[in-house]
């Protein structure tokens, strides 16, 4: 491949590498990752305090490191705000540890209302351009109705659809994992 003005060189093939990837190793993580995906399709209050913990985490640690940031490098109005937002992300994580099912419910409904205000704008973007309004009609009509479902949809809902989605993103990415496994072990054979 001929170097690009300004550029590095950039190898697509590297037969060195390959063998160092252990495909093996590869294809045992993705049907490790796709046991995972089937285990939250059928068992929707595992995946779902699974996901209120996952949510509890992210919360605390934006919480510390926010009011760290606010404590060592900002002043004056910033650094009140973003205390404020540490605090409350602190408490909304702690709150959440306590409950973790609510807390991934709550998630499945802050997800349905911004599916319902991005679907929104986009239906309402599409009446005022004309291009591409057929599919930004489509787009938002889609997302207008996810959200509703979401938001409407009763707890029992909202954790059958949290488990769904759970699983079909570790299925799919399990997938992936053994199609490159496999690939890679037809490429040393």
């Amino acid at each position: 491949m001929p170097k690009a003005k300004g550029l590095p060189m950039i190898h697509t093939y590297r037969p060195h590498l390959r063998a160092s990837l252990g495909w093996g190793w590869l294809l045992a993580y993705g049907l490790l990752v796709m046991a995972v995906g089937v285990l939250a399709l059928f068992n929707p209050l595992a995946t779902g305090v699974a996901t209120g913990i996952m949510l509890a985490i992210g919360l605390t640690l934006y919480g510390v490191v926010a009011i760290a940031i606010a404590l060592w490098f900002l002043e004056g109005g910033p650094r009140w705000s973003e205390l404020l937002l540490g605090a409350l992300a602190l408490i909304a994580g702690f709150t959440i540890f306590d409950e973790p099912l609510s807390g991934a419910i709550s998630l499945i409904w802050v997800i349905g209302a911004w599916l319902l205000v991005s679907g929104l704008f986009h239906v309402m973007a599409a009446w005022r351009l004309r291009a591409h309004r057929k599919s930004r009609l489509l787009s938002g009509g889609i997302d207008v109705v996810l959200g509703l479902f979401l938001l409407l949809a009763g707890p029992a809902s909202s954790l059958f659809m949290l488990t769904v989605l759970v699983g079909i993103s570790f299925l799919s990415r399990g997938a992936l994992l053994v199609s490159a496994a496999l690939a890679i072990r037809r490429l040393e054979g």
